[in-house]
């Protein structure tokens, strides 16, 4: 199989030779332009073959349209620190408007998809990382405790400051796949998790405008819900129009694979745990994660991957180890 057959076959639920796999992350000095970010994505995909790409923009590239500002040391390993963000006070929510969704840091995504798909073979399927509309929220404030208060003592400014960024953000996603994506990896970053929010919560203040972002990109195979943190609302998305589900399948506080496989419909991506086994000196208990993964799913509607962006300076030979491991996977097409 091509990587596109194996990817869009196993999102089907049909029988693959092997599991697809893909592994991502930040590299921190290098997210500055279209052209960096392509150019080390194209790095690790040239050095590993995974079978799709998601590419990984700098952390806060879908808040600076509303001057959000983050400070780069400069140094491949050390992470961006915040240095300015709009909303200080409930009122600032009123300031929140609309955005032009082809200009900016977003006209710059836009750009690194349109290189990015000229760069990668066509069998190559490439998806482009977009935050829920409640996250990109998030942002904008310098804790998430802040808006999670906010949401209470002054939910129609901040109803106001949802509705102007999913407008942004359907006409954004929209222009990714014109200029080449085959899906998006849609995040919710913290506020799917029990932590924050609970069900209903999260069904008043973000579901409406999820389901809103996923509409635009309704015509792509390719659609992943990330659906971040350790005691996530996993089944609470069940009916969300995705190709896939991808979470930290290995926190214990999590749904297993086995357990999603049961409950869901769409596909589940994940069981590799990029803080763990993949930051462990040798490879044998990522390799341990992969094989318990198989095993779990029998390589049937799952694509092999991490639970979330891998840190930088994750050790290249667990990377090569967990790639070869797969590539020797036989699975039964029959």
């Amino acid at each position: 199989m091509t990587s596109r057959e194996r990817v869009l076959t196993a999102i089907q639920g049909r029988a693959v030779d092997r599991p697809p796999v893909s592994f991502w992350g930040h590299t921190y000095h290098r997210e500055s332009s279209a052209a960096e970010l392509v150019e080390t994505t194209l790095e690790s995909w040239r050095e590993y073959h995974w079978d799709w790409v998601k590419l990984n923009p700098r952390k806060h590239y879908h808040v600076e349209p509303w001057g959000v500002r983050y400070r780069y040391p400069g140094v491949p390993e050390v992470k961006p620190v915040l240095e300015s963000w709009p909303v200080h006070a409930p009122t600032d929510w009123a300031q929140v408007t609309p955005q032009p969704p082809t200009t900016g840091a977003l006209g710059e995504q836009i750009e690194a998809v349109r290189l990015l798909r000229r760069a990668l073979p066509a069998e190559v399927p490439l998806i482009e990382t977009v935050f829920t509309p409640l996250a990109v929220l998030g942002e904008m404030v310098e804790t998430p405790e802040e808006l999670r208060a906010q949401l209470d003592s002054h939910p129609d400014l901040v109803r106001g400051a949802l509705e102007a960024v999913t407008a942004t953000y359907e006409p954004f996603v929209r222009e990714l796949l014109r200029a080449g994506a085959d899906g998006i990896y849609f995040a919710t970053v913290d506020w799917a998790s029990a932590d924050l929010l609970t069900p209903a919560q999260y069904r008043a203040w973000a579901r409406p405008f999820d389901l809103r972002v996923l509409a635009a990109a309704a015509d792509a195979p390719f659609n992943v819900l990330h659906v971040c943190k350790r005691r996530n609302l996993l089944f609470e998305f069940g009916d969300y129009p995705v190709a896939a589900f991808s979470w930290a399948t290995t926190d214990p506080t999590n749904p297993t694979l086995r357990e999603a496989l049961g409950r869901l419909r769409p596909a589940v991506m994940g069981g590799i745990s990029q803080d763990g086994a993949l930051q462990a000196s040798g490879s044998e208990a990522a390799l341990a994660e992969y094989a318990a993964a198989l095993a779990e799913t029998a390589g049937r509607r799952w694509l092999a991957a991490p639970g979330c962006s891998i840190p930088p300076g994750t050790p290249a030979e667990n990377l090569r180890a967990v790639r070869d491991a797969v590539a020797s996977t036989r699975l039964s097409t029959s």
